[in-house]
């Protein structure tokens, strides 16, 4: 009796047990995931307890050209000024004929707001004719699923007209990111958008950002001269009276002209400095901020007591001069105050003609930090680059209000456990030591060439006098291929390996895709030295973070001064995106953790994917570089016929 009573009680559990699975399937059918236009409710606040999501997106990429006469300039409306009359202008101030990328009909595609480790799952469908593309997730390590970081024939085959291609992996770094195309051009045009993944310290335990409003996201580019914020010449930003808002400013460089420095400030408002390419750093406050090539910087921006308008103001370096070709035309963006009652009183006064931006009436309900940075010179942060001017050895804090000199990329500091910041911020004990160091020399000459009976000359540009180009069948998938074999070069342990047609005593550049391999795990020390007497250079390294420990002018030499240069160990400030000045290098340290093949991006590249300034970083070989492909995974190859045809 009791041994039936047992079998009973089991059977009951396990029907019970399977009836919950029956029913948890049903569910789960029934309430599948499917893409949806845009986006899926993937923003909310985080939480610890909860499981990640899945988040789906959809992203359709047109292209659209805009010629003189395309725009109707009497139906254009505009609360700053009235119409222009038609023929008196053109689209973006030129007369010719112009092209902008629209991401799901917008110039500037939408924000996509997720929680640290949510699963994002985002259709590309390509609707341009006769253009392939591909999309690139910066600040995502894509541990696990290095196929999916988004450079054409390295990673993934481009996504060509009229097809859809569908990303998948986990965002696992948090901070203010992008997701753009991977050409110059696509970024600079409009193939560009915000990526925010947000954790919990930050929305809950950090002093700063867990106290402010809200997020802005501004993305700032430029077309013939004219700036845009989020794909717009004229803005209004509307934010409340005495309040705090966590503004994400990332900077996409003029095609062709990358060396052109923009400096962005708001009228009356100082800006705190807390992240720099999504990475945490000691607090600082500044008067303005020079922004850098496929940069993000987060600030903080404290709103005062009085409500009305503020200008905006994107400005060229202070070494420019409004004659040259970086100057920019005056652009319309406004911050503008909501919710006082002192809202309806000025609009009032103005429409009396009784009051006047700047006057002592305004000037005395400035707060005390606000009228600090009237007292003192301006200060500003030039987050682009590693070498000012002016450097300054001041302590740079919250508090600070007497800095008077300009704050470059060496003076951050990252967030040290004692303060605000969290352990895994600190400079690593294991990155002072290395177990390999690359050096990698940029520079450039000139090749005389002869087209339709004309000799002209031709800039080749090369590292380690490598001109890289792109493989012509899918680099993960097939490291071991003849084909790509016979096109790889590097300079691995001293063994410089070229291709056969590099042999040749000639002057043309040699062209290869140009790998450096790392073993997985491996310290890494890579130093970057611009001979370029002429131009500064961007880079931006896919997969993983550095920390920047020195920067120095190399005028006389830089391989010679290397070993003299000191490092900083003091909480340098950690990034993935960094900007080398000519004549000049800098040292960077990074733990290579995880494997697949990681480029070095040359962001300056126009017009194409390169102009031969790209390195891939192999970490882990060939056998680990493939790991978890799908077996579905496209692949890209050639169609040649064979040698002897029997018809």
């Amino acid at each position: 009796m009791k041994r039936l009573r047992t079998i009973a009680i089991v059977i009951q559990r396990v029907s019970i047990t399977l009836s919950v699975f029956w029913a948890a399937m049903v569910v789960i059918q029934l309430t599948s995931i499917t893409p949806k236009a845009i986006l899926s409710p993937c923003d909310r606040p985080c939480n610890r307890a909860d499981w990640p999501r899945i988040c789906r997106y959809r992203l359709i990429v047109e292209k659209r050209t805009f010629g003189k006469f395309s725009v109707d300039h009497k139906s254009i409306i505009s609360d700053d000024e009235p119409a222009v009359a038609a023929g008196a202008g053109h689209f973006f101030g030129s007369a010719r004929d112009h092209h902008h990328y629209l991401v799901n009909g917008k110039h500037t595609g939408p924000t996509l707001n997720v929680c640290e480790n949510d699963f994002i799952v985002i259709d590309v469908e390509n609707r341009i004719p006769g253009q392939s593309i591909s999309i690139h997730w910066t600040g995502q390590s894509q541990r696990h699923t290095p196929f999916m970081d988004g450079v054409p024939m390295i990673t993934q085959c481009p996504i060509v007209s009229f097809t859809t291609f569908q990303y998948k992996f986990q965002a696992d770094r948090v901070g203010t990111h992008l997701y753009h195309g991977f050409s110059s051009e696509e970024r600079s045009l409009g193939l560009v958008g915000a990526l925010l993944v947000h954790s919990v310290y930050e929305q809950s335990k950090h002093p700063l950002t867990s106290n402010h409003q809200g997020d802005i996201v501004w993305i700032l580019s430029e077309t013939n001269g004219n700036v845009q914020i989020n794909g717009k010449r004229r803005m209004a930003q509307y934010v409340k009276p005495a309040a705090s808002y966590r503004l994400r400013v990332a900077y996409m460089a003029p095609v062709g002209q990358p060396e052109c420095e923009r400096w962005l400030e708001i009228e009356n408002h100082r800006l705190t400095v807390i992240a720099l390419d999504g990475n945490l750093i000691k607090p600082f406050l500044v008067d303005r901020i020079a922004l850098s090539d496929g940069g993000r910087v987060d600030l903080l921006v404290r709103t005062t007591g009085m409500a009305r308008d503020y200008a905006i103001r994107i400005t060229t370096g202070d070494d420019i001069a409004n004659g040259s070709s970086c100057a920019i035309k005056h652009e319309r963006f406004r911050l503008k105050y909501i919710g006082s009652r002192a809202t309806d009183l000025q609009n009032l006064l103005e429409s009396t003609g009784r009051v006047a931006a700047g006057t002592i009436s305004e000037r005395a309900t400035l707060s005390g930090q606000h009228q600090s940075s009237q007292l003192t010179r301006q200060t500003g942060f030039n987050s682009g680059r590693t070498i000012c001017a002016k450097n300054t050895a001041v302590n740079i804090s919250q508090g600070n209000e007497h800095m008077k000199q300009q704050v470059c990329l060496l003076d951050t500091r990252s967030n040290h456990a004692g303060g605000i910041g969290r352990v895994e911020e600190n400079f690593p004990l294991s990155l002072h030591d290395t177990d390999r160091q690359i050096n990698l020399v940029i520079s450039k000459h000139k090749v005389v060439r002869e087209m339709i009976g004309e000799q002209f000359h031709e800039i080749s540009y090369s590292v380690n006098g490598f001109s890289f180009i792109f493989p012509s069948v899918l680099m993960l998938s097939n490291l071991a291929h003849n084909e790509l074999t016979l096109h790889l070069c590097s300079n691995h342990s001293g063994d410089r390996r070229m291709p056969r047609k590099c042999h040749q005593l000639t002057n043309e550049p040699c062209e290869c895709a140009h790998v450096e391999h790392i073993e997985t795990g491996h310290r890494v020390e890579l130093v970057l030295i611009n001979e370029d007497p002429d131009s500064d250079h961007s880079y931006h390294l896919h997969g993983h973070r550095f920390f920047l420990l020195a920067a120095s002018r190399c005028d006389k030499g830089c391989t010679s001064q290397l070993p003299t240069i000191r490092r900083n160990f003091d909480r340098p400030v950690q990034r993935d995106t960094i900007k080398i000045t000519k004549r000049s290098l800098v040292v960077l340290r990074f733990v290579a953790d995880h494997s697949g093949l990681w480029m070095l991006r040359d962001l300056g590249a126009h017009p194409g994917w390169s102009r031969g300034l790209d390195v891939l970083l192999s970490v882990g070989g060939a056998k680990d570089a493939v790991i978890n492909l799908p077996e579905d995974f496209p692949s890209c190859r050639n169609f040649i016929g064979p040698k002897y045809f029997l018809i």
